[in-house]
């Protein structure tokens, strides 16, 4: 989900000046634009795990997210979820397949395929699956295995000081996963009988109840990527994220 986005802060923070020997380079106009940066964007990621503090680069494994809130409506899954403190893992195993970036029209897409994501967070929770009644607050588990993310970002051009700057106003991600591994500690205030056939109901229906809820993580998630993507390209001019040739 956030595999496209990763690789911006690597290009903004060495873009005024050029990329680290050690980076796979990948320049505007090259006929195989989007073959190398199927090969570097993952590079970076792998070579940024635990992050570069003296440039204030935070680590990548895992990501950290403050915050998130989830609302599910009608239907047979309707539960409303407060998380905090989210850890990301697994975000830097990713493989890319595809990437194609339509520059001349600000548009960049991407597919990955991430073999094990990790979503752990603080969490509150209420609603009802079915018509079986949940509540809980305590740590979520939510891990997806062989999981497709696909992005789509939609930019417009910025003219600001000599320089074209890109503004994302729409940042879109879908998430296949293969099959997803559900666990929530302490449901029904610590009732441990209850609470393993919850966690258990919930794994046997795990297609259901994720499927149910998607929706909401991928709007979520997709506000928090198009506001750190648009603090990145205010930053840095479009030729410097995208060198141009010379």
């Amino acid at each position: 989900m956030w595999h496209l986005l990763l690789v911006l802060p690597i290009c903004s923070i060495f873009g005024q000046n050029s990329l680290p020997d050690e980076f796979i380079r990948c320049r505007q106009k090259d006929a195989h634009l989007n073959d190398c940066l199927v090969a570097a964007v993952p590079d970076a990621l792998r070579k940024m795990r635990k992050g570069i503090p003296e440039l204030s680069v935070p680590p990548l494994e895992p990501l950290q997210v403050s915050s998130m809130e989830i609302e599910s409506g009608a239907g047979p899954v309707v539960i409303t979820q407060s998380y905090k403190n989210i850890r990301l893992h697994g975000l830097t195993d990713s493989i890319l397949t595809t990437y194609k970036a339509d520059l001349k029209h600000y548009r960049l897409r991407t597919e990955s395929l991430t073999p094990k994501m990790e979503f752990i967070a603080d969490y509150v929770m209420k609603g009802r699956i079915l018509v079986l009644p949940i509540h809980g607050k305590g740590v979520a588990n939510i891990t997806m295995v062989n999981l497709v993310v696909k992005h789509e970002l939609i930019g417009e051009p910025v003219e600001r000081d000599g320089h074209t700057y890109m503004r994302m106003r729409d940042y879109r991600v879908k998430f296949v996963p293969k099959r997803v591994l559900l666990h929530f500690s302490n449901l029904f205030n610590g009732d441990k009988r209850l609470g393993d056939q919850m966690n258990l109901f919930l794994n046997e229906n795990s297609d259901l109840v994720f499927n149910e809820l998607k929706e909401s993580y991928e709007k979520s998630l997709s506000s928090v990527f198009q506001d750190v993507t648009n603090k990145i390209f205010n930053s840095v001019p479009m030729n410097k994220i995208f060198p141009e040739d010379e």
